[in-house]
């Protein structure tokens, strides 16, 4: 039975290992070796992720199966889109689900929970940014009610991609 808990300080290596797995999986075939390893290099370093867990406003929640974490999600405030939808907003930065674990609602499970803090703290919004060829994430975020309204450069590593920016209303 999987459940989705709030992450524990303790748990954030094996966070670290299902993003790494997942955003590699997902995104090598796409990419060169060297930038994805700029990549997670920079982006899922224990320093990084210990500084993203205390970062205030945000909040981390992990799928788990038994005991091992097969996916999460990572919310947070930021004034990136002030200009777009007010300040009144979170913004969803990553979902990410272990390839194994995909298609047991694993997603669904965190889209709900992440969904359910930002009403339950009465945000206006929650917005989130995907790459302009991940259709697959493209296709899940819109059976959950996201529309595009912008974009946004990516870096990954040296090559700048284009992010939609997904809104939905809450």
């Amino acid at each position: 039975m999987i459940r989705v808990e709030q992450a524990s300080f303790e748990q954030l290596p094996a966070m670290q290992q299902v993003a790494i797995t997942s955003y590699t999986d997902t995104f090598a075939d796409s990419n060169t070796p060297e930038n994805l390893k700029a990549f997670l290099d920079s982006t899922y370093n224990l320093p990084q992720l210990v500084r993203e867990f205390h970062e205030p406003g945000s909040k981390l929640y992990l799928a788990v199966d038994e005991n091992d974490v097969v996916g999460f999600v990572r919310l947070r405030q930021s004034n990136e889109v002030i200009s777009y939808l007010g300040e009144n907003t979170i913004e969803l930065q990553r979902l990410y689900v272990l390839p194994a674990a995909q298609g047991k609602s694993v997603g669904k499970l965190l889209m709900a929970q992440a969904v359910e803090y930002a009403i339950a703290n009465k945000f206006e919004w929650i917005w989130l940014g995907v790459w302009e060829k991940n259709y697959k994430a493209q296709k899940f975020y819109e059976r959950w009610g996201f529309e595009r309204f912008s974009e946004h450069t990516f870096w990954m590593g040296d090559d700048p991609q284009v992010d939609w920016l997904l809104k939905k209303k809450l």
